[in-house]
């Protein structure tokens, strides 16, 4: 049986918490988003994220702790690119009429 987890006012928000959980191996649904006017809901409750009756306990502390703000293994999310690569800077920029 599914329980509700969570609510949201945004659909995103929604999203999110569910690739937490997803990413915890908890299987999570979407409920509650098919109003016309987002942020609005024009039934008794939000938009609920659902989890199985025996998740719910492991989903609610995923959910009360705080976001990490870095990946769990330490390395940096981007890395930089190979030079060759590279964004180019002002300095690499060629007025119209040098070109």
């Amino acid at each position: 049986m599914l329980k509700t987890v969570a609510e949201f006012t945004f659909e995103y928000e929604a999203e999110i918490a569910k690739g937490r959980l997803e990413a915890e191996g908890i299987e999570a649904v979407i409920t509650n988003v098919n109003s016309p006017y987002p942020g609005l809901q024009l039934g008794k409750h939000g938009i609920e994220l659902k989890v199985h009756d025996y998740d719910l306990e492991s989903a609610q502390m995923i959910l009360d702790s705080p976001f990490p703000e870095e990946p769990v293994s330490g390395e940096p999310v981007f890395e930089d690119a190979p030079a060759s690569e590279a964004a180019p800077t002002p300095e690499d920029a060629v007025a119209p009429d040098e070109a």
